[in-house]
């Protein structure tokens, strides 16, 4: 993920721990995926239930769903993140002035350099 929104010049990463949140998000949307497939696949196949096939398919859903949901689960926690805690004056000041070329980060003027 990128430090920086392109579009705005807002900084994700708010402070240390900052993304706690989202792992916990991943983690509770993992286990509520695993819990409807899993019981789903019970229900729709009782009695006979394939456990063998039901354990390789929930186990490579709990090892595939957390990567391919890492970056849903940093959107909705930077959106609960504002929510909750709206940008201070000095985090608009620095996103603004990240978008003119140069942009401070504790009071040290810094330029942004082009990929080139």
């Amino acid at each position: 993920m990128v430090e920086r929104c392109p579009r705005c010049g807002h900084h994700f990463e708010r402070g240390d721990g900052f993304w706690l949140g989202s792992i916990m998000i991943n983690m509770a949307f993992t286990f509520a995926t695993f819990l409807a497939v899993f019981v789903g696949g019970m229900v729709l196949t009782w009695p006979d239930t394939p456990w063998g096939w039901l354990l390789i398919i929930t186990l490579l859903l709990n090892l595939l769903f957390p990567i391919l949901f890492h970056p849903f689960s940093r959107t909705l926690w930077i959106g609960m993140e504002m929510a909750a805690r709206p940008l201070e004056p000095r985090e608009v000041i620095d996103a603004a002035a990240f978008g003119t070329g140069e942009w401070s980060i504790a009071g040290q003027t810094t330029e942004r350099h082009s990929g080139n």
